[in-house]
């Protein structure tokens, strides 16, 4: 992929499904909205597309093997009176069977975007790698941590 987002690699695992063996997910790559919507479609390769309420959905270009789009604000905790959209425990069900769907379809490696690419997909590739242990920035510390913890505790 042509991507400029910050990618993060295949270990080798394999991943045993109801009696199948298959070959775990490859690869993981986080960037930013604009980034995502110019990137050149991948047939073998899933897209998590992260929106906020009244920026629109994103335009990702046709011919990705699969893709889910969703639509949160990046904040840690939701406070009375404010319009934000705080990431929810359905949401990331959501995202934990859209991968396992994604793996199950034999796709290599799964794009998550966010409006910049910094906080709230990059907790969703941390999760991802943590899953299929994929090497992810040690030091990297400016995911959100409620969706990454959400997505741990659900599994």
């Amino acid at each position: 992929m042509g991507a400029k987002g910050t990618e993060v690699e295949f270990s080798g695992n394999l991943r045993k499904t109801g009696g199948i063996v298959n070959v775990a997910l490859k690869s993981v790559l986080f960037m930013g909205r604009i980034e995502a919507e110019a990137e050149k479609p991948c047939a073998n390769w899933a897209v998590i597309s992260i929106t906020e309420g009244g920026a629109g959905l994103a335009q990702l270009r046709e011919g990705w093997g699969a893709v889910l789009q969703q639509e949160f604000h990046d904040i840690d905790e939701k406070k009375p009176d404010e319009p934000y959209v705080l990431f929810s425990e359905a949401q990331a069900q959501e995202i934990v069977r859209f991968v396992n769907m994604a793996e199950d379809k034999g796709l290599v490696g799964v794009l998550v975007h966010c409006k910049a690419g910094i906080s709230r997909s990059a907790a969703v590739a941390k999760w991802i790698a943590g899953r299929y242990g994929l090497f992810f920035p040690e030091n990297y510390g400016l995911y959100n941590k409620h969706v990454f913890k959400l997505l741990a505790r659900i599994e």
